[in-house]
């Protein structure tokens, strides 16, 4: 993306998992972006969860409303924010980055499906990418600095397995 558009985007509103239950309750979606490998170890439960994985978001993104708020997930919160700035770019207003995903909530007690072990397997996938078996430091997975938006199709899945991203 050339340095204008991303000048243009405003900084994406990111929120915890605390606040995130709040508005959960008050009608927010939650999109789950991990992989379905990762999602049936350790899911999100207790509110209304769609699964739209980094790998596919490009294909799926319009599946995502445009009227209510919705709140992007994942593991750490790194790929979710990619996801966020990519809705951002599609127009969508109602729309932030859970930080720091699910090991913060089920850190707090929130409700879970699978096992609450699982969740160091899936904050490790989170952070390995572009094929490699070693983890790459959140801020420079994907080539762009946390924050920076990218195609996700070319971060965290385009091809990549399941097992890492």
């Amino acid at each position: 993306m050339n340095e204008a558009v991303k000048k243009e985007l405003a900084e994406a509103r990111e929120v915890c998992p605390s606040t995130s239950q709040r508005l959960l309750k008050a009608g927010a979606l939650l999109v789950d972006v991990r992989e379905p490998d990762e999602v049936a170890r350790v899911g999100y439960a207790g509110c209304e969860v769609v699964n739209i994985p980094l790998s596919q978001f490009e294909d799926r993104w319009q599946e995502v409303p445009r009227d209510r708020d919705v709140i992007l997930a994942c593991a750490v919160g790194e790929r979710s924010l990619r996801a966020t700035y990519f809705l951002m770019y599609q127009g969508y207003d109602r729309v932030m980055n859970m930080k720091p995903g699910i090991a913060r909530w089920v850190a707090r007690g929130f409700p879970i499906t699978g096992s609450a072990e699982a969740v160091a397997l899936s904050e490790a996938a989170s952070a390995c990418c572009a094929g490699s078996a070693e983890p790459v430091p959140a801020a420079s997975a994907c080539g762009g600095g946390a924050g920076a938006p990218a195609s996700p199709s070319s971060c965290c899945g385009g091809g990549q397995s399941s097992a890492c991203c």
